[in-house]
């Protein structure tokens, strides 16, 4: 397997490669794009990706650690599919990142902090996002099913589908207007 450490990658661009037997360490990509490229036994240990696109990536055997992304889009991807062991968050940061089309599946977000960024037509199913800060979040035709909500602050926040019979939210802080959308899975109205 071929090592980087330490090392900074900036302006690559790759279109429907594969990338495989390759391992980043405290690594940082910069300006960089992968569409539709297949990651296969790689490594990304504690990386960070500023200002890059990710779009429609298949990982196989990927182990990804207290990774970071700042202003970047990331689109299409599968998160529960990497490999993070039972201790470290595949995701240690998320700024002001556009999200879209994304899937978290039984993945731990505990305390974790998505303020200022987009993250739509995407679904969290079985995540432990108690006390997660979503302030100011677009969370247009997000979808919450069986996760643990409790004490997270959704105030700000618009278009989340949060429904009260599957998720925990008890403690959870949301402004009066977007608390309104909570009553829709009961057919309510409101005039």
């Amino acid at each position: 397997m071929q090592s980087y450490y330490n090392k900074k990658f900036v302006g690559i661009e790759k279109d429907n490669i594969a990338i495989s037997d390759i391992e980043f360490v405290e690594c940082v990509f910069e300006g960089c794009k992968f569409v539709d490229c297949d990651f296969v036994d790689c490594a990304f240990l504690e990386c960070k990706f500023i200002n890059c696109s990710i779009v429609n990536l298949k990982a196989i055997s990927v182990e990804l650690k207290y990774v970071e992304f700042e202003k970047c889009t990331l689109v299409g991807i599968q998160w529960h599919k990497f490999v993070c062991g039972a201790i470290a968050f595949p995701i240690s940061r998320l700024n002001n990142c556009f999200l879209k089309y994304n899937n978290f599946e039984e993945m731990n977000f505990r305390k974790f902090d998505f303020k200022c960024s987009a993250i739509l037509s995407s679904t969290f199913l079985r995540c432990n996002l108690m006390e997660s800060i979503f302030k100011n979040c677009d969370l247009k035709d997000t979808a919450f099913s069986d996760c643990n909500l409790q004490k997270s602050d959704f105030r700000g926040v618009n278009g989340f589908n949060i429904n009260l019979l599957e998720n925990k939210v008890k403690g959870a802080k949301f402004s009066c207007l977007e608390a309104i959308n909570l009553l829709y899975p009961f057919g309510i109205i409101i005039d």
